[in-house]
C-alpha cells in the first residue's frame, strides 16, 4: 500500500463538540480511522478551508475529493468523509404532525385551565 504524503498535524485533532470523549471512544470509528483523524485532522481541515494550500499530489487529491470532483481513494479520505457525515450531517427528527406550522391550529383548542396539574 502506498504511503500518503499528506502532512501530519502539528497537534492532535480533537473535536470536543461532536466527539467529547475522542474519536476512539465515540464508537463511530475504528481504531485505525480514529488514529488517522487524530493525526491528520487539523491538516485536512485546513486544506478544506483553504488555510493551507496543497503541497503535493496527495494533498491536491484530497482537496479535489472534498470539492466533490473525485471519489475517496484512500483510508484517510474515507475516514474524513465519515467524520464529516457524522459531525456535520443532518439529523432526522420525526414528529407526529406532518408540519410544525399546523400545530398552531390545535394550540387554541386546549388550555391548561382544563387540566388539574399539580
Amino acid at each position: 500500500m502506498k504511503r500518503l504524503a499528506i502532512r501530519p498535524s502539528a497537534k492532535p485533532y480533537i473535536d470536543r463538540q461532536k466527539f467529547p470523549y475522542g474519536f476512539r471512544k465515540s464508537g463511530d470509528f475504528s481504531i485505525a480511522e480514529a488514529d488517522l483523524l487524530t493525526q491528520y485532522g487539523k491538516t485536512l481541515l485546513q486544506l478544506e478551508t483553504g488555510e493551507l494550500t496543497p503541497q503535493n499530489d496527495d494533498e491536491a487529491h484530497f482537496v479535489d475529493f472534498i470539492s466533490g470532483k473525485v471519489e475517496a481513494s484512500n483510508n484517510l479520505e474515507k475516514a474524513w468523509a465519515k467524520y464529516v457525515r457524522l459531525a456535520r450531517g443532518k439529523k432526522h427528527f420525526y414528529t407526529l404532525h406532518s408540519s410544525a406550522s399546523n400545530q398552531s391550529d390545535y394550540d387554541d383548542d386546549f388550555s391548561d385551565d382544563e387540566f388539574d396539574v399539580a
